[in-house]
């Protein structure tokens, strides 16, 4: 009797999901337009070029993403484009880096690739000072510290020993298999997380994020001592990339009411084994330094960058493109995330050049306070328009919401997109992506991936997943996530999807089904 039943349900089920997917109607003629104008006419490297080389590192109100906002507001202008902005959002502190010079000029001169933490002060012009090595992972109590009172003024610290660095005989994988895919694709055979348990997971998450209290107090005893400077090798990156970080983490260091952080450097690690080879061998180092660095506070105001394309009978329904154009204050934010915002630029620039007039508005928004800044510019923009999830508020378009694509998974091509658990979604994307499965789209996700600032408030926000080539994984956030880890090809088809789903989910006869909101665990 049971396997009757769960025969007849299921039939009952593939007749509802053979229903919808009958009913989406997929305009082939369409989507061939926007191959062919993105393959002949791609403006995708030539804007990724103004977005790394002109204006380079993006942090949060810094000079150079306000450049960058206005850059691409007026090129959205350019492309047809209405109702160009700027939206602003409070925020914090802004920062970023001003110059940096860092060397060894004793016992032989080498020139140090290396960065400040964010957030961090500068130094009192030129610095020379020794370089000492105190293991802050042998420190575990207060009491650990006091062999050091009154023997750090003026010095520079290495807080870290030698890291190891492994030689890589074997390439990553450079595409996702077929079977990595279609594994992926899959439906978990297991019982579904109830929204206690994934509670208990935030909280832990949240827990592990908070500061560690000994961290703390052993960098204020080394700046209380006269410290000139934290130094710490990357551990993650080689060949002279750095992506910076600090050795006691604050959770929103750009927060309005906090001082400047005291000034910890990320070197190379080939760089910071040398000098610490050279100290195991009792040789004394000296260092010279220059770090200055820039605080915006005048503004409190942080801006995304919005325009669209209006719809014709269904125009207060509103789908969404679009990916963060802030980036981390080092390299030029190329894979993370000029890729994103280029490629989304360039979905609604297509759409508007073929001369489509889509149902539904479609939206395109460059976010700013991303990447160290918990999601701000995101969340800012749903929360005004959309729902809040702090104030328990739902706002006058929270009705008209259709969907969001997300661009921030590299420049590779995209391989699928998840369904955000939604059997619904499935049958209704399949139809959508048929057109597309030649460019490498073929696969919807079961699991994961779904953007926070639209989960939290019961609103379909779509991640797509991206080829992962080695240079995607190895680069984001470091100094050498610069043009050169772009490619083209990768880019126009992401283009070219983007726009299909877009234009698609704009001519819908009914707007996306909704998903359960996800717990929100507060902003990061």
């Amino acid at each position: 009797m049971k396997a009757r039943w769960f025969f007849v349900v299921g039939l009952f089920l593939m007749m509802a999901f053979s229903s919808v997917s009958a009913q989406e109607k997929v305009y082939y003629d369409v989507v061939q337009k926007i191959m062919e104008f993105e393959f002949e006419n791609s403006h995708v490297m030539e804007n990724a070029s103004w977005i790394c080389d002109i204006f380079g590192p993006r942090n949060m109100k810094t000079i150079a993403y306000q450049e960058a906002c206005e850059w691409a507001k007026a090129r959205l202008k350019e492309y047809g484009l209405t109702n160009a902005r700027l939206e602003p959002y409070k925020f914090g502190n802004g920062w970023d880096i001003d110059y940096v010079s860092l060397h060894m000029v004793s016992p032989k001169y080498m020139p140090i690739i290396g960065f400040p933490a964010t957030w961090s002060s500068g130094t009192d012009g030129k610095v020379r000072a020794p370089a000492i090595h105190i293991n802050f992972n042998e420190i575990s109590s207060e009491a650990d510290l006091e062999p050091y009172r009154g023997k750090l003024k003026d010095h520079i610290i290495l807080i870290s020993p030698i890291q190891e660095v492994s030689p890589h005989f074997e390439a990553n994988p450079v595409t996702w298999s077929k079977e990595r895919l279609d594994k992926k694709a899959k439906i978990p055979l297991a019982p579904r997380t109830s929204v206690l348990t994934l509670e208990k997971q935030q909280q832990e998450r949240s827990r592990k994020r908070r500061p560690d209290e000994l961290k703390k107090k052993i960098v204020d005893f080394m700046f209380a001592e006269g410290a000139i400077a934290l130094v710490q090798p990357d551990g993650e990156h080689y060949y002279g990339s750095v992506a910076p970080r600090r050795y006691y983490r604050l959770e929103r260091p750009w927060e309005e009411n906090l001082p400047p952080q005291p000034l910890e450097l990320s070197l190379a690690v080939e760089h910071y084994n040398r000098m610490m080879r050279i100290l195991e061998k009792d040789i004394p180092i000296e260092m010279e330094i220059e770090v200055r660095t820039n605080f915006y506070r005048d503004d409190p105001h942080d801006y995304n960058v919005i325009a669209e394309i209006p719809g014709t009978d269904l125009a207060h329904e509103i789908v969404i493109v679009g990916g963060h154009l802030q980036s981390v204050p080092v390299g030029g934010g190329a894979i993370d995330n000029a890729a994103g915002a280029v490629t989304s630029m360039e979905a609604v620039r297509i759409l508007k050049a073929i001369g489509v007039k889509p149902r539904r508005t479609i939206r395109v928004g460059l976010w700013g306070g991303h990447d160290g800044g918990g999601l701000a510019g995101n969340r800012a923009h749903v929360r005004k328009h959309f729902a809040d999830p702090v104030k328990k508020e739902y706002k006058k378009d929270y009705h008209n919401f259709v969907a969001y694509f997300d661009q921030d998974l590299g420049p590779g091509r995209i391989r699928g997109v998840s369904i955000m658990g939604s059997e619904e979604m499935r049958a209704i994307f399949s139809e959508w992506i048929k057109p597309l499965h030649n460019l490498g789209m073929a696969h919807l996700f079961t699991t994961g991936l779904y953007h926070e600032a639209y989960a939290e408030v019961g609103l379909p926000g779509f991640y797509f997943m991206h080829d992962r080539k080695e240079i995607d994984d190895w680069n984001a956030h470091t100094s050498m996530d610069v043009y050169e880890r772009l490619f083209p090809e990768g880019m126009m088809q992401t283009a070219v999807v983007v726009a299909t789903l877009a234009y698609h989910a704009a001519m819908r006869a009914e707007k996306l089904p909704r998903v359960a909101p996800m717990p929100w665990e507060g902003d990061r």
